[in-house]
């Protein structure tokens, strides 16, 4: 994919995104076996955790198992998504490789090129804390784990796992789980959080291009006057209101059907994550400090806070740079326009009054204020399990 590289990379190597260029080759046939075999790893570990919830009486391990339970069937939905919606995921992000969203000069050009640094830099930092967090994760694992023949995780079996091939079986099992789950949601975090950015990239150049109406026009009637064409200014005029339109338009629509696709997860991510907080800071309340486990729960909770964090700050961007178009309308000198051009005009900014809001489920906006609504939210029903 030429949009959202870097996600989509993480994402072909834990098998939820086939080459467009292997659909109709034996590496697409070989391809589809590694997906449905990563899959199967992940739903198996997901029905590992959750059974076993139901032969746990220990209320801690029920807290830690409920925890990577939730954490695990999310990991699931998104590789799931990403293969059944891979036509409409397709679809939505070919939108801004139309004509009208390509770069048209230098300044555009700068501020395509600053995004796109933003877009990789997301995914180095964020990618490299998830990805040394499971190094972490899995190297206490095995100065822990193994030579007491425990599992990093409790689950459930059709085998007897305390021996030594059984417990071999399962500890991979775990492992190789895990580190599948981080990249499934390292590439579709990512991969949203790109959407975000894109998204802000177009508003920022369409606002440019608004400031800069006039001079925009001008150059459009000095070149059909080199070129031999008549072009009346209300002509000119028209045609790039009519162009601006046309991409305020494509950018409503990238926004409305990239979020139909990942509101749902995302919802579920953002609900889940309420509850895993308050469950986890209690039960890490009472691991031995610096302990394995104790590690464990510390990691997971900072990466589980930034990856919520940065859905919110995200999506709190793409809002305010929608918002400022009036403002860039306003800016613009429209007093030398004709008096058609500034109604029209006038019509845009009134549309673009309503700012652009990405929502989790279509019921929780994705803003800053909406994180610390969630953290409030964990830290009360924290105060409410502590009490009891």
């Amino acid at each position: 994919m030429k949009t959202l590289p870097y996600s989509f990379m993480i994402l072909k190597f834990a098998g939820g995104w086939k080459p467009l260029e292997w659909s109709t080759s034996i590496k697409g046939k070989l391809y589809d076996i590694y997906t449905l075999t990563v899959t199967s790893t992940l739903v198996t570990f997901c029905m590992s955790c959750i059974i076993d919830l139901f032969y746990t009486t220990n209320f801690e391990d029920i807290i830690k198992n409920m925890s990577m339970s939730l954490t695990f069937i999310i990991g699931c939905l998104k590789l799931i998504l990403f293969n059944v919606k891979r036509n409409e995921i397709i679809n939505v992000l070919q939108l801004f490789d139309l004509n009208i969203c390509r770069v048209r000069c230098a300044e555009e050009a700068n501020i395509q090129l600053k995004y796109a640094k933003i877009e990789e830099n997301i995914v180095k930092k964020f990618g490299g804390l998830a990805f040394l967090a499971l190094f972490v994760i899995n190297s206490a694992s095995i100065f822990n784990n193994i030579p007491t023949k425990t599992l990093p995780i409790n689950g459930w079996f059709p085998y007897r796992h305390t021996n030594s091939t059984g417990f071999w079986v399962a500890y991979l099992h775990q492992i190789i789980a895990l580190s599948f789950t981080s990249m499934v949601g390292v590439s579709f975090d990512t991969a949203v959080y790109g959407v975000f950015i894109r998204n802000c990239s177009q508003l920022k150049t369409l606002k440019n291009r608004l400031e800069n109406f006039v001079k925009i026009i001008n150059e459009e009637k000095l070149n059909n006057k080199t070129n031999g064409l008549t072009c009346t200014t209300r002509e000119c005029e028209h045609k790039l209101i009519k162009q601006c339109i046309h991409h305020h338009w494509i950018i409503l629509q990238f926004s409305q059907q990239s979020n139909d696709l990942f509101a749902p997860i995302i919802f579920m991510q953002y609900s889940f994550s309420s509850l895993v907080l308050c469950l986890s800071v209690q039960s890490s309340t009472k691991l031995v400090f610096m302990s394995s486990e104790f590690i464990f729960m510390v990691i997971y909770l900072g990466c589980m806070l930034v990856q919520i964090f940065l859905f919110c700050w995200y999506g709190n961007e793409v809002a305010l740079e929608s918002s400022g178009i009036p403002l860039a309308i306003y800016n613009m000198d429209w007093q030398v326009l004709t008096t058609r051009s500034q109604k029209d005009l006038l019509i845009i900014k009134t549309r673009a009054i309503f700012p652009i809001r990405f929502t989790s489920g279509h019921l929780i906006e994705l803003s800053l204020d909406s994180f610390t609504k969630l953290i409030k939210f964990s830290y009360s029903a924290y105060n409410l399990l502590h009490q009891k």
